[in-house]
């Protein structure tokens, strides 16, 4: 493994060419670029307009002073090291002493050091030190949702992250509520945070969530992730039909049928009990009399009840008395 330091570099090379005189050897003139990289992608690094005479690629990790050796040119073609087949899919620029290099790795972040030495006719030695400092940054991921209660109770609150496996940051969060309906709504744009806090959730927050990461390089849509919110029953709605209201309640004629519908907003759907004066009649959102009569007068109560809660509501009615129906025929 050939190791390029500061007392031994480039010029060490060009005092074994014949015919290569060093006019000023301390002379060498230095540039340095910073490059940013992506993960799995490319990069090419040009070492100078032409093909020098001599040159040689170095690379140093960070954190450490070790130049090691990746490719040289001694006039013979350029020989390329052992330590490249770490650093990607590393080859040189035809006609050129640049880099080309493909599908980087993160061991490929780090300082690429070029020396080349051009000797023009009647000029002396002409010698460039080119370093390249190539920042890599990853792509985000396909992101994922965890939620701390995928059922919370109305009035609770959830907490939402959108997980990550990869990606450099900072990284920016939007998350999005597609309700039952498909209504898609951006709920929170948040900034190098991936977790989304719900306080005091409420039926409205029922839905499909999907988060978006979002970085320099790329964004990423998580899948779908179901919020079901517990709540309810709400009071009962009762809908009696057909009737006609006096000012003591509801009443109807004597031999219809009468429908007594109970709805109470709940998740889970609510359960349903009628009761006709406080003695249970039947269990069931729908409760039908038919042919009703005056016996059938008094106080009708629906009940709702959250068996996953253990909750419940309840709602009465009145049915004052029933008007007799009759037709008179003339004589």
């Amino acid at each position: 493994m050939l190791i390029i330091t500061e007392q031994w570099h480039l010029r060490n090379f060009v005092c074994a060419l014949p015919g290569v005189e060093i006019l000023d050897p301390g002379q060498v003139v230095y540039s340095e670029t910073r490059t940013n990289g992506v993960v799995g992608r490319g990069v090419i690094l040009e070492c100078g307009p032409t093909l020098p005479d001599v040159f040689i690629w170095g690379f140093t990790k960070p954190g450490t002073d070790t130049i090691r050796a990746i490719v040289y040119n001694f006039g013979k073609g350029p020989k390329i090291q052992k330590l490249a087949n770490d650093l990607g899919n590393l080859t040189v620029i035809s006609n050129s002493a640049s880099l080309s290099i493909e599908k980087l790795p993160l061991a490929a972040e780090g300082v690429y050091t070029c020396q080349h030495i051009l000797q023009p006719l009647f000029h002396g030695l002409s010698v460039t030190r080119l370093h390249f400092v190539i920042i890599l940054k990853v792509p985000v991921t396909n992101p994922y949702i965890v939620m701390s209660d995928s059922s919370p109770v109305e009035g609770t609150s959830v907490i939402m992250r959108c997980g990550l496996e990869n990606g450099t940051g900072p990284i920016n969060y939007i998350w999005e509520q597609e309700s039952r309906e498909s209504q898609l709504t951006t709920v929170a744009e948040i900034y190098d945070d991936n977790r989304f806090n719900v306080t005091d959730v409420n039926r409205n927050h029922t839905g499909w969530y999907r988060c978006i990461a979002i970085n320099q390089v790329n964004q990423q849509r998580s899948d779908r992730v179901w919020l079901d919110t517990i709540f309810g029953p709400d009071q009962p709605q009762i809908d009696v039909t057909p009737f006609s209201v006096t000012e003591r309640g509801y009443s109807a004629l004597e031999r219809e049928t009468v429908s007594l519908l109970c709805q109470a907003s709940s998740n889970p759907p609510s359960q349903y009990v009628w009761f006709y004066n406080n003695s249970q009649v039947f269990t069931g959102p729908q409760y039908t009399i038919t042919r009703i009569l005056r016996m059938h007068t008094g106080h009708y109560a629906c009940l709702a009840q959250n068996t996953y809660l253990n909750t419940r509501s309840r709602k009465t009615i009145t049915l004052t008395y029933v008007f007799l129906f009759s037709v008179c025929t003339p004589k």
